[in-house]
Protein backbone atom coordinates (compact mmCIF):
# COMPACT_ATOMS: atom_id res chain seq x y z
CA UNK A 1 0.00 0.00 0.00
CA UNK A 2 2.37 2.29 0.68
CA UNK A 3 5.14 1.51 -2.07
CA UNK A 4 1.35 2.46 -4.71
CA UNK A 5 1.19 5.31 -2.94
CA UNK A 6 4.72 6.31 -3.30
CA UNK A 7 4.81 5.26 -7.04
CA UNK A 8 1.07 7.38 -7.39
CA UNK A 9 3.22 10.54 -5.87
CA UNK A 10 6.38 9.97 -7.70
CA UNK A 11 4.19 9.98 -11.12
CA UNK A 12 2.41 13.46 -10.27
CA UNK A 13 5.10 15.31 -9.23
CA UNK A 14 8.20 13.90 -11.13
CA UNK A 15 6.74 12.26 -14.44
CA UNK A 16 3.70 14.62 -15.24
CA UNK A 17 4.41 17.90 -14.33
CA UNK A 18 1.28 20.19 -13.92
CA UNK A 19 1.59 23.84 -15.95
CA UNK A 20 -0.69 26.35 -15.56
CA UNK A 21 -0.96 29.13 -17.62
CA UNK A 22 -2.22 32.61 -15.79
CA UNK A 23 -4.84 33.60 -18.23
CA UNK A 24 -4.39 36.40 -20.52
CA UNK A 25 -7.59 38.45 -21.27
CA UNK A 26 -8.88 39.67 -24.70
CA UNK A 27 -8.96 43.35 -23.54
CA UNK A 28 -7.31 46.37 -26.00
CA UNK A 29 -4.31 48.47 -24.29
CA UNK A 30 -5.02 51.93 -23.56
CA UNK A 31 -3.62 54.58 -24.99
CA UNK A 32 -1.18 54.95 -21.98
CA UNK A 33 -0.18 51.60 -22.12
CA UNK A 34 0.33 52.00 -25.82
CA UNK A 35 2.37 55.19 -25.08
CA UNK A 36 5.03 54.06 -22.31
CA UNK A 37 4.81 50.25 -24.58
CA UNK A 38 3.84 48.11 -21.55
CA UNK A 39 4.03 44.70 -22.79
CA UNK A 40 2.12 42.12 -20.31
CA UNK A 41 4.28 39.32 -18.27
CA UNK A 42 3.21 35.92 -18.51
CA UNK A 43 3.27 33.78 -15.82
CA UNK A 44 3.60 29.72 -15.61
CA UNK A 45 3.47 27.38 -13.03
CA UNK A 46 5.02 23.98 -13.10
CA UNK A 47 5.79 21.58 -10.15
CA UNK A 48 9.29 21.70 -11.19
CA UNK A 49 10.14 24.26 -11.74
CA UNK A 50 7.99 26.85 -9.86
CA UNK A 51 6.77 29.81 -11.07
CA UNK A 52 8.22 31.33 -14.10
CA UNK A 53 7.60 35.15 -15.61
CA UNK A 54 8.30 35.32 -19.56
CA UNK A 55 7.92 38.96 -21.84
CA UNK A 56 7.61 38.15 -25.20
CA UNK A 57 8.93 34.60 -25.41
CA UNK A 58 11.81 35.65 -22.83
CA UNK A 59 12.40 34.57 -19.61
CA UNK A 60 12.20 37.61 -17.12
CA UNK A 61 14.73 36.13 -14.51
CA UNK A 62 16.27 38.41 -11.99
CA UNK A 63 15.47 41.69 -10.24
CA UNK A 64 17.60 43.82 -12.38
CA UNK A 65 15.23 42.51 -15.37
CA UNK A 66 11.82 43.18 -13.16
CA UNK A 67 13.64 46.67 -12.20
CA UNK A 68 13.70 47.57 -16.58
CA UNK A 69 10.68 46.30 -17.21
CA UNK A 70 8.75 48.16 -14.25
CA UNK A 71 10.67 51.51 -14.12
CA UNK A 72 8.81 53.31 -17.42
CA UNK A 73 5.44 53.01 -15.47
CA UNK A 74 6.49 54.68 -12.72
CA UNK A 75 4.34 53.24 -10.08
CA UNK A 76 5.30 53.23 -5.89
CA UNK A 77 3.60 50.02 -5.39
CA UNK A 78 4.55 47.46 -7.69
CA UNK A 79 8.54 49.12 -7.24
CA UNK A 80 7.69 48.79 -3.21
CA UNK A 81 6.44 45.09 -4.37
CA UNK A 82 9.50 44.00 -6.13
CA UNK A 83 11.90 45.55 -3.53
CA UNK A 84 9.79 43.73 -0.69
CA UNK A 85 10.74 40.68 -2.79
CA UNK A 86 14.18 41.08 -3.25
CA UNK A 87 15.11 41.83 0.28
CA UNK A 88 12.80 39.10 1.68
CA UNK A 89 14.54 36.90 -0.71
CA UNK A 90 18.23 37.38 0.16
CA UNK A 91 17.24 36.93 4.08
CA UNK A 92 15.68 33.87 2.69
CA UNK A 93 18.81 32.32 1.08
CA UNK A 94 20.53 32.92 4.40
CA UNK A 95 18.20 31.88 6.85
CA UNK A 96 18.36 28.67 4.62
CA UNK A 97 22.21 28.35 4.05
CA UNK A 98 22.03 28.38 8.15
CA UNK A 99 19.87 25.99 8.31
CA UNK A 100 21.17 23.71 5.93
CA UNK A 101 24.97 24.13 7.59
CA UNK A 102 23.11 23.40 11.08
CA UNK A 103 21.42 20.50 9.72
CA UNK A 104 24.32 18.78 8.09
CA UNK A 105 26.26 19.69 10.84
CA UNK A 106 24.35 17.97 13.57
CA UNK A 107 23.83 14.81 11.09
CA UNK A 108 27.73 14.29 10.92
CA UNK A 109 27.84 14.96 14.41
CA UNK A 110 25.40 12.13 14.99
CA UNK A 111 27.30 9.16 12.20
CA UNK A 112 30.32 10.23 13.74
CA UNK A 113 30.08 10.41 17.73
CA UNK A 114 29.28 7.23 19.71
CA UNK A 115 28.43 8.96 22.40
CA UNK A 116 26.56 11.25 23.96
CA UNK A 117 24.58 12.30 21.06
CA UNK A 118 21.78 14.85 22.37
CA UNK A 119 23.65 18.14 21.25
CA UNK A 120 23.81 16.68 17.71
CA UNK A 121 20.22 15.73 17.74
CA UNK A 122 19.36 18.98 18.97
CA UNK A 123 22.00 20.53 15.98
CA UNK A 124 20.03 18.67 13.05
CA UNK A 125 16.76 19.64 14.42
CA UNK A 126 17.30 23.45 14.69
CA UNK A 127 19.07 23.21 11.49
CA UNK A 128 16.07 21.71 9.69
CA UNK A 129 13.74 23.86 11.78
CA UNK A 130 16.19 27.01 10.29
CA UNK A 131 15.95 25.64 6.94
CA UNK A 132 12.31 25.50 7.16
CA UNK A 133 12.07 29.24 8.17
CA UNK A 134 13.67 30.09 5.21
CA UNK A 135 11.57 28.91 3.11
CA UNK A 136 8.59 30.35 4.64
CA UNK A 137 10.67 33.83 4.06
CA UNK A 138 11.07 32.64 0.48
CA UNK A 139 7.46 31.99 -0.62
CA UNK A 140 7.00 35.23 0.42
CA UNK A 141 9.37 36.80 -1.60
CA UNK A 142 7.55 34.94 -4.59
CA UNK A 143 4.28 36.00 -3.66
CA UNK A 144 5.67 39.49 -3.48
CA UNK A 145 6.91 39.39 -6.73
CA UNK A 146 3.91 37.51 -7.93
CA UNK A 147 1.76 40.75 -6.95
CA UNK A 148 4.06 43.20 -8.55
CA UNK A 149 3.32 41.29 -11.57
CA UNK A 150 -0.08 41.19 -11.47
CA UNK A 151 -0.12 44.89 -10.71
CA UNK A 152 2.14 45.58 -14.14
CA UNK A 153 -0.45 42.86 -15.99
CA UNK A 154 -3.17 45.04 -14.35
CA UNK A 155 -1.52 48.39 -16.66
CA UNK A 156 -0.45 47.15 -19.25
CA UNK A 157 -3.84 45.46 -19.93
CA UNK A 158 -5.70 48.91 -19.65
CA UNK A 159 -7.77 47.44 -16.41
CA UNK A 160 -6.30 50.00 -14.39
CA UNK A 161 -5.39 53.59 -14.83
CA UNK A 162 -1.69 55.10 -15.06
CA UNK A 163 -1.37 57.89 -12.43
CA UNK A 164 -0.24 61.40 -13.73
CA UNK A 165 3.87 61.31 -12.44
CA UNK A 166 4.38 63.23 -9.39
CA UNK A 167 5.99 66.50 -9.43
CA UNK A 168 9.83 66.59 -9.19
CA UNK A 169 9.96 69.52 -6.85
CA UNK A 170 7.17 69.97 -4.16
CA UNK A 171 7.98 74.33 -4.83
CA UNK A 172 6.12 73.81 -7.81
CA UNK A 173 3.11 73.08 -6.37
CA UNK A 174 2.44 76.37 -3.91
CA UNK A 175 0.43 78.82 -6.06
CA UNK A 176 3.08 81.72 -7.20
CA UNK A 177 1.93 85.14 -6.62
CA UNK A 178 3.11 87.37 -9.65
CA UNK A 179 5.52 90.16 -9.00
CA UNK A 180 4.15 93.42 -8.94
CA UNK A 181 6.09 96.47 -9.87
CA UNK A 182 5.40 99.53 -7.06
CA UNK A 183 6.84 102.98 -7.08
CA UNK A 184 6.85 103.80 -3.49
CA UNK A 185 6.71 108.07 -3.32
CA UNK A 186 9.52 109.09 -1.51
CA UNK A 187 12.22 107.08 -2.33
CA UNK A 188 14.70 108.67 -5.62
CA UNK A 189 16.04 106.18 -8.09
CA UNK A 190 19.45 107.40 -9.11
Amino acid sequence: MLRSIALFLLSVFLILPLTLRAQTAAVTPTSASVTLNLIPIDTRFSTLEGITYTQSGDEVRSYQDFHSIFDPLNDFETERLIDHSRSVYITSKLVESAGLIGAVVGVVGLLTSSSNQTPWWITAAGGGVLFDIGTLFGADAQTSKFNAVQRYNRFAYGREQILPQASADEKSLLPVAQPSVIVTPGVNAK
